[in-house]
């Protein structure tokens, strides 16, 4: 669905095994990237050739950045950076309510929250999505129209803080996230 729709070349000195291999390792790099993704990846990798006449393969990063811009890496994908959480660092999330959040940071830098403004960052949007799931469930305890895409932003925050926290218990157990 990517490499092939391309159709760039390897310069002419490029043995057949080498340029397969890189072929290769884009392709695993990209074996996270749903249908949709990649089919937007085709579309800006275009415009990435190299060469005099752009119709040679963009270098492996060229197609690791643009795949981060249009859809980042999943921190399952990334067991080092993972591994932060197998720390104190994940427990501590979990206690002080920003698991979601900081996995989301870390998914979208590949880094932790360090900074002083790293942490204030994911601190508000925890408040305001902690606020969020109150007034869900408020307005359910009140018998209350829901918004549809309230109910649905509730299930996948409430399914993603459980994967989070299963996640974390996985990494500080030693076992790989399934």
């Amino acid at each position: 669905m990517l490499l092939v729709p391309l159709g760039f070349r390897h310069p002419r000195k490029t043995e057949e095994a080498v340029g397969r291999a890189s072929l290769d390792a884009i392709a695993d790099e990209m074996a996270y990237l749903p249908d949709d993704v990649l089919i937007a990846m085709v579309e800006a990798m275009r415009a990435r050739g190299e060469g005099a006449s752009k119709d040679f393969w963009p270098s492996r990063a060229s197609f690791i950045g643009v795949a981060e811009w249009l859809h980042p890496r999943p921190l399952e994908f990334s067991p080092k950076l993972l591994s932060w959480f197998a720390s104190i660092e994940g427990p501590r999330a979990i206690e002080n309510g920003t698991l979601v959040e900081t996995w989301q940071f870390f998914e979208q830098k590949k880094r932790p929250p360090s900074l002083p403004e790293d942490r204030k960052r994911v601190e508000v949007v925890a408040q305001h999505n902690a606020r969020k799931l109150q007034l869900i469930a408020e307005r359910r305890e009140r018998g209350r129209e829901q918004f549809p895409d309230d109910l649905a932003w509730e299930r996948w925050y409430l399914d993603r803080r459980l994967y989070c926290e299963q996640a974390v218990a996985d990494a500080r157990a030693g076992k790989a996230v399934a």
